[in-house]
Formats: structure tokens, sequence, C-alpha cells
């Protein structure tokens, strides 16, 4: 409004029309002049008048500033106000006149004024909110706003006014905006007091029940209520904002007896008899789940006949209805959105309550019918695709161009909404993004690849939709356009954590490390070497090194996340919410509580009250609950043979004003490769945990009461295996014959598939040989829960972790006793739905899990004790003897089932493949190798490699072009920082099938290993050839780092011999690691014409290997299986009688 040009009004008693007419065209010199004479005639009028005509002045002066002649029309108004000081239109114009003029402050002055003189007078009061808003000074406009309401609100309003929040309050207290009169140093409202009355009499009041003004205002007043919540909202006032857009919905929709909490019960009630009975879940909330088509009806079906508003109805017809109609549909749009987002907000404690999902679609619904809006279409379908329902969504139309998608779950319907949208709105940037993530999230890329170039096409400059378009197609494998489309998302916002971070890890994948820097953390021992922007080495422990480049910045954004984390749910320890949370969990628990018990609880609680990680605390303290409550029922039911009612096992409830939190960007998979410290790898881990908590805890499928135990064993164990990966995937590859391998006697395996089949013989052999096999890859939730306990599962073991594909939320509802995590993920779940990783002391060292380790009871220390320390596991573990890792060579290598090959017949196919491969390298030539994917490696270990090269001039480093991209960025940097000569002695080949991956890995003379990241699967391939694999746990914390050296350990014979062999494959630090690789190359010789035949510390060790792996403990897997039963036993013994802590098998 700075330099808009403000129209004075005639106000209600001016003369309509001064100049009469034809009708024709006007002649505009004409026209000027005859408005000259008429102002010359009315001066005379109102001199005769003795300057006491006061509709001929103010009809004189808006003449006059019609005609420009800005000084004339100032004199015309302040003769007015001389005569009548509190002449309102008067007040106004002038305010109009001097800001013309560009005289604010006095424009300010009298627009105040006349605010003051009459409340209602609309007219001054946009006008000075305009100026207000026009010069940043939102507080001051919010105050002017709700002075004005104040004002026209009946005195029986203003008395209950504040007790109308229910569905925005966290308590019986209304949490009103509070904005001060004297918020700002640049302006002091000086308003009269409440018991005070304005200055002019207001109209009595016109069919409105609550506001003291006309009818026919109201549109106005809503419109001023409506930008209040819009300047809150901006101002980060999300529960004032609530509160005015509620307001602004009352004022069209009519006063609800009980405020919005009513207009939204009658919508539901209304939408009730329209609906198919669909239901949101065993929570029986009636479903509102609707078409596009069916929505457009609400208003008809809450205001019929025709959906007319109540409280516009004296508004004339034509723009003015419409306004007001459109603005009391971008109220209920606002809040709703406001109430969604609180449904994801890492916010806590704001006096918030997010809504729920069938509130915030009645809100959506009414707001859709009254003006179909693409925003609104584009809200609907975010949240529609979150919702989960026991029935198929019926009457679902298939879209020209979208998927049929009519499974159990709002997703169908979500796709139609996003279509209508885009039907209103062509060109929706923002929903044709969410379109692709809703079908990226069905496993439709190629879709979602078309939608977020659609996007793009629509604005160049979205930065989401740049973002989702680049990890889109990088998960396509096209990370040269991916680095791009990244690379454009950080242009446009620099600060865009998921581009930022997004960009660095499509860099890394490709080892593309010019002004990759690095981070300077324990003296450069966490990241050694960074790359400057010309792609140079520096040492992070030079004196004045810091940490900077792009991986300074992904570091720098975790930190920033996660100490912002910390705070979240600070302050929802008060009043009700706490009493409720500690009488749920006592119900729960059950039992008889001493008084000192009861206290005990509510000290320690309390204790976390308004400190870090207070919503963390609350959240696991739940889980604990859940936990104990299962095994109270379990006792009761069939140790005491006592039953009680569903209603004695009731699940405590996640406290409403507690949000779900948000994720760091560096999701847990990342943090393999990214170098953080232990307590950030473990708060990543436990972030993502409580995400997955809070919203299954928030989901409508989930159980009001815990899921009731299994019976005892009988005499075998359940034990159920939820995996995405039963598929051709290196998670099959590994653990193929372990489901058909189990004891009868001692274990049933359940595998629950969550991807569909794809005919691969590993997935063919699980299917057969598994007991019982489900593809629940079009499951609920709810069904594979449902399932689950029909199967009376007593373990149920996650094989996914933090891995795609992965499942979770099923994990969060807790459906068995006991729930374990191996092999899928190489780390901690950071929660307490996850019971015992099965690991070995070599994986995860002692001193790196949390010290107290009983896991059982309810005052558990749990994560809250120590919150700062270096530990990293708050799982239970479970030491196996040998190596954790299941590798199922002997039953599935390509030479397994062949004829056992004699030490000579092996080394003859071995050079003979050798000589297949590399035909023209010389016959004295030392391979080093790694097979990993690129992303695996980084900085310091390729300049290590690129040393040992150097080192042993006879040596070749074969690396595979994983992806293709990674070659040429290897190739550069290897030339600048060892010369052309080593450079060229870097092999790449392409990616080989699995089989020949395995067969052609017996190639290598030693496998260098990725300290950061090791070879895994990989490891366990190269291992079965007989090829030597040297390695270094960089990181005591990281499993991901010591998963080869766990591998080695069993992989050789368990004699003095076989631990002499594996310290030598496993170094102590970067510097052994380089000199250990030199000396052992160094030591291997081939003799010319040899045929394969050479002398040396690797040709023993590979003897060793190749001769051992039909006996050792690494690919023994009924061993292993064995040894899972045990400790799935000793586990399930341990969970009956109470007991908790780590299981060490002997």
């Amino acid at each position: 409004m700075s330099n808009a040009r403000v129209t004075p009004s005639l106000g209600t008693n001016g003369f309509g029309q001064i100049i009469g007419g034809t009708g024709g065209l006007v002649n505009p010199a004409a026209a000027k002049i005859a408005a000259y004479h008429a102002l010359d005639t009315l001066q005379q009028l109102c001199a005769e008048s003795g300057w006491r005509w006061l509709d001929g002045m103010l009809l004189g002066g808006c003449i006059a500033y019609a005609l420009s002649d800005l000084n004339r029309a100032l004199g015309w108004y302040l003769k007015i106000i001389e005569v009548d000081p509190l002449h309102v239109e008067a007040l106004s114009n002038l305010g109009a006149t001097l800001l013309a003029l560009g005289r604010r402050t006095e424009a300010e002055e009298y627009w105040l004024r006349a605010v003051k003189a009459r409340p209602n007078y609309f007219e001054a009061v946009e006008h000075l909110v305009g100026l207000l808003c026009g010069e940043q000074r939102g507080r001051d406009a919010v105050a002017l706003i709700e002075f004005v309401e104040r004002s026209v609100k009946r005195r029986s309003a203003l008395q209950l006014d504040g007790c109308d929040m229910s569905v925005c309050s966290s308590s019986s207290e209304c949490s009103r905006a509070s904005v001060s009169q004297t918020s700002s140093p640049e302006i002091k409202f000086d308003y009269y007091e409440d018991d005070e009355a304005p200055t002019t009499p207001i109209p009595p009041l016109s069919g409105q029940p609550e506001y003291v003004i006309s009818g026919a205002d109201n549109g106005r007043l809503l419109g001023l209520i409506h930008a209040k919540g819009n300047m809150l909202y901006t101002l980060g006032d999300n529960t004032g904002a609530a509160k005015a857009f509620e307001d602004a919905v009352l004022i069209g929709a009519g006063r609800e007896k009980h405020g919005i909490k009513g207009l939204i019960q009658r919508i539901l009630d209304m939408l009730a008899s329209v609906t198919d009975g669909l239901r949101l879940g065993e929570r029986a909330i009636q479903s509102v789940l609707l078409t596009p088509e069916k929505a457009l009806k609400t208003a008809q079906l809450v205001f019929p006949p025709n959906g007319e508003l109540p409280g516009l109805r004296e508004l004339p017809s034509g723009s003015a209805m419409r306004i007001a109609i459109s603005t009391t549909s971008n109220s209920l749009l606002s809040l709703a959105k406001i109430f969604q987002d609180g449904m994801s907000s890492s916010a806590g404690g704001s006096g918030l309550v997010s809504a729920g999902v069938k509130d915030i679609l009645a809100l959506y619904y009414l707001s859709l019918s009254l003006h179909p809006s693409p925003s609104t279409a584009n809200n609907v379908g975010i949240l529609l695709a979150s919702v989960q329902q026991t029935s198929p969504v019926s009457s679902i139309s298939e879209a020209s161009f979208l998927p049929a998608y009519t499974l159990g779950s709002g997703v169908g319907l979500a796709l139609l909404y996003y279509q209508y949208g885009l039907m209103l709105d062509p060109r929706h940037a923002h929903l044709y993004t969410n379109l692709g993530s809703l079908l990226k999230d069905i496993n439709n890329l190629p879709m979602a690849i078309r939608m977020y170039e659609q996007a793009v096409l629509c604005d160049g400059t979205f930065d989401i939709a740049l973002a989702n378009l680049a990890n889109a197609v990088k998960d396509q494998g096209r990370t040269k356009e991916a680095i791009k489309y990244y690379r454009r998302a950080v242009a446009v916002s620099p600060n865009f954590a998921e581009a930022v971070c997004g960009l660095a890890n499509a860099l890394n994948s490709v080892c593309d490390w010019k002004g990759r820097g690095g981070v300077v953390k324990s003296g450069g021992a966490l990241d050694r070497w960074h790359v400057n922007d010309d792609g140079s080495l520096f040492d992070a422990k030079a004196t004045g090194a810091v940490s900077r480049g792009w991986m300074g910045r992904v570091v720098s954004i975790v930190e920033k996340q996660l100490e912002e984390g910390e705070h979240w749910g600070k302050g929802i320890l008060i009043g009700n919410v706490l009493d409720t949370l500690l009488r749920e969990v006592e119900t729960a628990v059950g039992g008889e509580w001493p008084q000192e018990r009861r206290e005990a609880l509510r000290q320690m609680v309390v204790g976390w009250a308004g400190k870090k990680n207070e919503g963390a605390k609350v959240v696991r303290l739940i889980e604990r609950a859940v936990r104990r409550a299962g095994w109270r029922w379990y006792r009761e039911k069939y140790i005491r043979q006592v039953q009680r009612p569903l209603e004695s096992y009731l699940r405590p409830t996640l406290p409403a004003c507690l949000s779900i939190p948000s994720a760091p960007t560096v999701l847990p998979f990342h943090t393999f490769t990214c170098p953080l410290s232990a307590k950030q790898v473990r708060m990543i881990s436990q972030r993502n945990g409580a995400r997955i908590s809070c919203s299954t805890m928030r989901a409508p499928w989930l159980s009001a009461h815990i899921y009731p135990p299994p019976a005892p064993p009988s005499p075998h164990l359940n034990v159920g295996y939820i995996s995405s990966d039963f598929n051709n995937h290196p998670l099959a590859h590994l653990m193929q014959s372990v489901f058909g391998m189990h004891d009868p006697s001692r274990v049933k395996a359940h595998c629950y598939a969550t991807t569909p089949s794809d005919n691969s013989p590993h997935r063919l052999q699980i299917e057969r040989e598994a007991p019982r096999f489900y593809d629940t890859s079009c499951w609920g939730p709810d069904r594979l829960i449902n399932q689950i306990i029909k199967d009376g599962i007593h373990i149920l073991v996650n094989l996914n972790g933090f891995t795609r594909g992965a499942k979770n939320e099923i994990f969060a509802a807790r459906p068995a006793p006991i729930q374990m995590s191996f092999m899928g993920f190489a780390g901690s779940l950071g929660a307490d739905w996850c019971d015992y990783l099965l690991a070995d002391d070599t994986a995860v060292p002692p001193d790196t899990v949390r010290p107290w380790r009983r896991n059982v009871d309810l005052e558990d220390g749990g994560h809250e004790d120590g919150d700062d320390g270096d530990w990293v596991y708050c799982e239970n573990i479970v030491f196996t003897k040998y190596s954790f890792f299941c590798c199922d060579h002997r039953q599935s290598a390509p030479d397994a089932k062949g004829p056992r090959l004699s030490w000579d017949a092996e080394l003859q196919r071995r050079w003979k493949m050798r000589k297949e491969l590399f035909p023209d390298l010389p016959d004295d030539s030392v391979i080093l190798g790694n097979f990993n994917q690129l992303y695996k490696i980084e900085p310091t270990t390729f300049r290590t490699w690129l040393r040992i090269i150097a080192k042993v001039p006879n040596a070749r480093l074969w690396l595979l072009r994983f992806p293709d991209l990674g070659e040429k960025n290897l190739r550069e940097l290897a030339e600048k920082w060892a010369g052309v000569e080593v450079a060229r002695r870097i092999i790449f080949t392409d990616v080989a099938p699995k089989q020949q991956h395995i067969a052609r890995a017996r190639v290598c003379d030693i496998f260098l290993d990725t300290p950061e990241c090791n070879a895994h699967t990989t490891a366990a391939d190269v291992t079965w050839s007989g090829t030597p694999l040297l390695t270094l746990p960089r990181h005591k914390y990281k499993m991901c780092s010591r998963i080869a050296a766990s591998i080695v350990r069993a992989a050789v014979p368990p004699t003095t011999e076989g631990k002499r062999i594996s310290d030598k494959l496993i170094a102590e630090s970067e510097e052994d690691y380089e000199r250990r690789a030199v000396n052992l190359a160094s030591g291997l010789k081939y003799e010319r014409g040899s045929n394969g035949i050479a002398i040396g510390e690797l040709i023993d060790i590979r003897k060793v290997l190749f001769e051992g792996r039909w006996t050792s403990p690494l690919f023994d897997t009924k061993r292993w299986v064995q040894d899972l039963e045990t400790a799935y036993e000793l586990a399930w013994k341990r969970w009956v009688d109470g007991e908790g802590g780590d299981i060490r098998l002997q």
C-alpha cells in the first residue's frame, strides 16, 4: 500500500452524482471544466451556509481530490473537522489525501482518529491496515484489527470469548493470540478501555448474533479478521492465526454453539449420509472419504437448500458476495492447513492441538465446495495420501493419465484430488510435485518423473520440484542428470537442506569430490584428507584447518537440525497432559502401585519438563509402557490364568499437543559415509525412530488397546520375518536357505514379503522352503498386523531397518512380544520398538552400547540417562560366537553344487579366468581390487590406494564402473594426486551378474576394503572365492565399518593359525592399512609362464581360505541357524521371566 493511491469516500450521506449526462461518451476536458464549475458552486453554497453544510463540504473535498487538487481537498476536509472533530468520513478522507501527498505519519494519525471515533467505519480501518502492512508493521495491524473486533462485539460475546477453542487449544482455556498494543516501538495505540464505549454510537444488532454491525458489513469484518490470521501466521503465531481463521469462518458460516468444533461436527453429521460407510480403522472414526464430486456438495448439505452461508445473507449480490464467500473458503483452507501442519510439525507445547484427519477433511470439503481451489485440492491430496483404512475406496473413477489404485488406503482418492486440482489450474507446480511424490511412493517412478518434470516446466525456480526430480532420476541411475537438477535447486535456494544434502550424496556416489572440502573433528581423524575446489588435497591435521566445502555444509546442517530437534516437545508436560500420561501409563502397566512408585514415576517425568529431549522421553516412556503391558497380559492370561476385558489393556496415547517430529535431512543410511560423531549417528537414528513412533501412534488403523500376546510355544516358537528384499537382492542372496533350515521343533518361520515377486530363483526358493510365506505387498498395515497376531508370532524380525521398503510402522505398533533387527541395516534403530540386535564383539564393541542394559522395566533409564554420551546402541545385543553375518554361499554359490576342486585345479581355473578378463596384463602383475559401489570410497581411502600402487610398481587397481560416471572422476583425481603413470594402472570393468561376480572375484590377488563403509555382501563373495581381504575397522561406533573384519575373523579356521591370518588382514590404522597392503602385494611373486603358480604370503592365505570355506564358521548356514534358534529361545525365556540384558551365545 506504500505507493498505492487511496480514493476518498463520499460517506453515507454524500451526493451520488454531481455531473449529469446523456449516457453517451464524456469529453474528459469538458468534464474537468464542469467539475471545476461545480466546485466553485459548492464553495459559494458552503460559504453561504457559514461553512456548516458538511455534506457539501465533503463532496467538495472529493471533487478536488478527483481533480488531483490535493491541497484544495485538504482545505475542504479540515474545514469539516473544525466544525465536527469526529466526522469519520472527513477524517478518513484526510488520511487518504495526506497519503497521496506523501505525509504518511499524518495520514496514519487521521485514520486512527476515524477508527477510534467509529470502529465499524471499515473504510478507515482497511486503509490504516493497508498502511501498516505496507510498512511491515504486522503486529500493529493485528492490534488495530483486534481493537475493532472488541469494539464491535457484543458484551455477552466478549465475556464468553476465549472459551471456544476446543479444537485449537491444548486445555480448557483459550490460547488466543496475545499482541501488545505497544508491541512495536514505532506506534502506540491509545485505545479506550474495555468498559468505555466508542465515541460514535454503533448501529443496533442486525441479524448477527455476535457483532453489533450491519449484516451488510459482515464481509468486510470477515476480510479484516482473515487478514489478521494471515499476519499472525507470518509472524509465527499459529495458535493466534488459527483462532483468527476460526472467527472469520464463523462470521460467514454463522455462530455455532460450540464454535469451530460445532461446525465440524455438523459437517461430519451431514456428510455421514452420503459416505459409503468406510472407516478409518479400529478407532471407529466416522469416515469422510469423499471423491471431489461429492465434496463439492458439502455446502449444500450443511447449509440447505443451496449452500448459502447464513452470515452473508445480507450482503449485496455481486462482487461483495463473491469476495466474502471466497474469503470464508480461504479461512477454512488456512485453518485446516494449520491443523494439518500440526500433524507433522516438530514444535511441541505450542498450545495448538493437531485436529484429527476427519476434522481437517471436513474443513477442506466445505472450503472446496464454497470456492473450488487448486490449493485446497492439493492439501486434501496430501492428507488423503497418508490415510489408510480397512476397506477399499469405492466409486473411484480411473483418471485418464493416472494409474488405477483402489486398494485399502486414501491413495486412490489422493490421486483424484491432484487430478481435479490440475483441472482447475493446469500449471500448478505444487500439484504436479505432490502428485509425483505420491506416484513415487506407490512405486510408479517413471510417471513420478513425468510429474516432476511438469512441475519444473511450470516453475523452473521451484526448489522442491527440482530436488524431487533429482532424487527420482537418481533412483533410475541417471546420476549425471540428478546432479544437474540438484545444482539448480541449490542455486535457487542455497540453504535448502534437502537439495544441499542430495547434491552431496550424488556427487559422492560418483566420486566427484572437487569442492567437497571436509570436516575437521577429532584432530582430523574423522575425515583426514579434504578436497579443494581445484581437486587438490588438504590435510585436516594441518594448522588452521577448518570444516568447509559441501561436506562441511552437510555436517553443519545436521548439527543444526539435531540441536533444534532436542527441543521438540519441550513444554508439553504441564497440567492435564502430565496427569493423563501418568494415569494411562499406570493403567497399561497394571498391578497395584504403591504410592512410592507412583510418586517416583511422577518425579522422574516432572524432571523432564522444560528440558532437552522432553518429547523424545515421553515417546519412549509410552513405548516401554506398551512393551510392559504386553508382558503383563501374557502373564495374566497364560500363567496366572486370569481373563480381563480389552479395556484393561488400553494403549497409552500420545499427548495431543505433541506433534510428529521432523527427521534430519541426512538419513540413517547416509550416516554410513558421512563423517559424523558417534552421538550424531545415534541421534539421527533416534530421531527417525521417534518420527516413526509418533506417526504410528497417530495412525487411524492402530488398535486402541495393545495387541494380544501369543500363546506359549507348543513346542516351537513362531518367528516372523518382515522384508521388502525377498527378491533378487543381497539380503536374499545371503539368507535364502535360512527360513527352510529351521528345526521345526524349535522355530517355525513366517515370511511376510512386502514387495511383489520378481520370480527370481532367490524369491522362489524362499517361497518354496519357508513354512509360511505371505505376499503382503498389497496389504495395509492393519491387515499385516492382524495376520501376525493370527499367526501367534512370538518374535518378529526386522530385515530392513532403515532401508528402502521398510515397514517400521509395523514394529512401532508392537504386534509381537519380542522384536529384533539384523542383516538389513548395519546400525541401531534408536527406538524402544526394537528389543535386540544380532551382532558380535567385532561388529559392535561392548563399549559402544548404552550403559543401562536391562531394557525391561518401565522406569528403565532408557535413552534419557547419558544422552550426552558417545554410546550408539540402545538395543540389547545378541552377541554371536562367530560372525553375526549370514553367508549362504555353501548352498548358493555357483561352484557350491559341483565337484570340489583341488587346490591345483583352483589355481588353473583362476589363472584361466584372469587371462580371459585381462589378456594384456603381464604375468607378474599383482591385482588389487575393490568391487564396492563407488559411494563407499572417499578421498582418504583413494589417496591410500594410490600410494599403495605407487609403491608396488607391478600392481594394478581393479575397480568397477559402479556407476560408470565415477570412472572419469577417479582417473582425473588419480592423475592429479599421483601422476599419469599411477593413474594408468587403474583398471575399470563393468558390473557383472551375481554368479559371475562371485566367480571372477578369485582373479583378484587381494581385496582392498573401504574403511569408511566396508564391503558387506561383497566381502562374503570375495572371501568365498578364496581372495584375501584387507580391511580397516576405522570407526568403533559404526557397524558398517566393522562388518568386513567380522567376516574375516569367521572365515579363517578357529585355530591359532587362523587367528594369525585374521590379525594380518585387519589393520589398526590408516598407516597400518597402507603398510600391510604394500608388504602383502610386494611379497607376491608370479613366475613368467608359470600359469599362475606364485609364492608369497597372499597365496598361502588364499589356500587356507579356499580349502577352509567348506568347514569355516562363516559359511556354515546350518550352524548359524542353530545359533539363531538358541538366541530366540533365550530371548523368549528372558521375556517370560521379566529379565533383560544382552545375550551371549557360547
